[in-house]
């Protein structure tokens, strides 16, 4: 990770510490969308930002942003309908770790378009595709759907894996759209062409990592184990402070007279 973490970034080399950097402070209204349980919110207590609002699909993590965040505007949306904001409502945008969730990317852009300010700033990160993918365990109830339906219930129960992947209110299987039905990854050009055609002007490319997803598997399978999960994360740590593969970090500005560019 190129991008330099102030010593008053409350995260670290991740998702959240990059974007952190790049939220412009002072701004009337940020909208985090695909908020989940409002930790990122939190962390932008301190950036002096008027309103701050976070919007998700999956009710469970509305609830758990409420609890965490009570000063926010948490809202519960639905995927297939227009957000509940007027145009050139915000002052920036937070897109982390969302865009591979969803079926139509194109759409939700657009309404992030509607709803930024001209000129507005957009944040997005999304998983990179790289030597490592493969090995994204986001994928493994789609790959492995017995094995994964095994280790859930061992770890939780039955009927949490029945409400998180087989009969979710909310029209996902686990956090991804059941539409879509896989956890993308995207190069440096496909975000930058869908950026691009919605309206959006990358003007900076970021990464975490490298090893993150073989390290993932190992912290998944020696978690339990203290001073073993506790070494994972420390090299874990390292990893994305020294590479840029694993993870997609962009910052882009919205355009005021552009007309989208064709696909």
């Amino acid at each position: 990770m190129r991008t330099r973490i102030e010593v008053d970034n409350p995260f670290g080399c991740d998702r959240y510490g990059f974007a952190w950097q790049h939220v412009p402070g002072g701004g009337a209204a940020h909208l985090d969308f695909g908020c989940g349980d409002g930790r990122f919110l939190v962390g932008l207590k301190s950036k002096s930002i008027g309103r701050l609002v976070g919007v998700d699909v999956s009710r469970q993590a509305v609830e758990q942003a409420r609890a965490k965040c009570s000063d926010a505007e948490i809202v519960h949306v639905d995927s297939s309908s227009p957000l509940p904001f007027a145009d050139a409502e915000f002052s920036s945008i937070s897109l982390l770790d969302v865009l591979e969730h969803v079926d139509e990317p194109d759409a939700l852009l657009a309404e992030l378009h509607r709803v930024l300010q001209d000129e507005g700033i957009l944040i997005v990160t999304v998983p990179r595709l790289h030597v490592f993918s493969m090995l994204d365990t986001g994928n493994l109830k789609f790959c492995y759907p017995r094995l994964h339906r095994w280790y859930y219930c061992r770890r939780h129960s039955r009927e949490e894996y029945e409400r998180r992947y087989v009969s979710n209110p909310d029209g996902l299987v686990g956090d991804v759209s059941a539409k879509k039905r896989w956890h993308e990854h995207f190069s440096r050009r496909k975000l930058a062409r869908l950026l691009n055609r919605n309206g959006f002007s990358p003007v900076r490319f970021d990464g975490e990592g490298l090893f993150l997803r073989v390290l993932k598997i190992a912290e998944l399978v020696c978690g339990r184990i203290g001073p073993l999960r506790r070494c994972i994360r420390r090299i874990m740590a390292w990893d994305a402070r020294r590479f840029q593969s694993a993870n997609l970090f962009c910052v882009a500005r919205k355009r005021t007279t552009c007309a989208k560019d064709s696909k």
